[in-house]
């Protein structure tokens, strides 16, 4: 299986983000990013929701070339499907070599040409660490699933190696991984990519979790 309503990019410009209060213990914790392409205005919900557990959450920043993304940052504004195959576009945390570099660590400190490694911690700190990326760009790119109802774009995370007993394995696949990536003026390409600790980082070409 793979996500039911389909992978794509979405490609515009932030016009503005905000984040759930986190008070409501039957919802997940999402930051919301509002982006414009042409004349509409979609929302792109990331996941930062770290389950009430310190290290449930993962993610990381990396820093890449404009031509890793394989012409995706200059396609026009909007919402573009993309074919979860290797050189379409896709993105795939595990298979994809330019998501292994060591390039940059924290896009707003002092750190780079350093290891860039997996961190985790509250919602709140994941989302310090994408707000710098918001802030610089001129152009954002939010990879993953448009939202069947309505202009948006959701599962901008790891979307492999769910557990089987887990009610998202079901979609489970390869090159279908979602990111928030930010094209800065300067032409700079950082990148946002986030998992969960149920998530394996081995899996078999249906995107079903192996073990190590």
């Amino acid at each position: 299986m793979s996500l039911v309503d389909g992978y794509g990019v979405l490609v515009g410009r932030l016009q503005s983000y905000f984040c759930d209060n986190g008070d409501d213990p039957e919802s997940y914790y999402h930051c919301n990013i509002r982006v414009q392409a042409g004349r509409r205005v979609y929302r792109c919900a990331v996941d930062l929701d770290t389950k009430k557990q310190g290290d449930a959450l993962r993610w990381r920043i990396l820093g890449i070339g404009r031509n890793d993304l394989q012409g995706v940052a200059d396609y026009a504004e909007g919402w573009h499907y993309l074919d979860s195959v290797p050189g379409s576009g896709a993105l795939d945390y595990l298979r994809s070599p330019v998501l292994q570099p060591v390039r940059v660590e924290r896009p707003s400190g002092s750190a780079t040409g350093g290891l860039s490694p997996w961190l985790y911690g509250s919602s709140t700190e994941a989302f310090t660490d994408l707000e710098p990326l918001l802030a610089q760009a001129s152009k954002l790119l939010v990879y993953g699933e448009p939202f069947r109802v309505g202009l948006g774009v959701h599962n901008i995370h790891q979307n492999q190696g769910d557990p089987v007993s887990s009610r998202w394995s079901a979609e489970n696949g390869i090159w279908q991984d979602g990111a928030v990536v930010s094209v800065t003026a300067s032409g700079e390409v950082l990148m946002f990519l986030s998992r969960f600790k149920t998530q394996a980082t081995k899996t078999d070409l249906n995107g079903k979790p192996l073990s190590s």
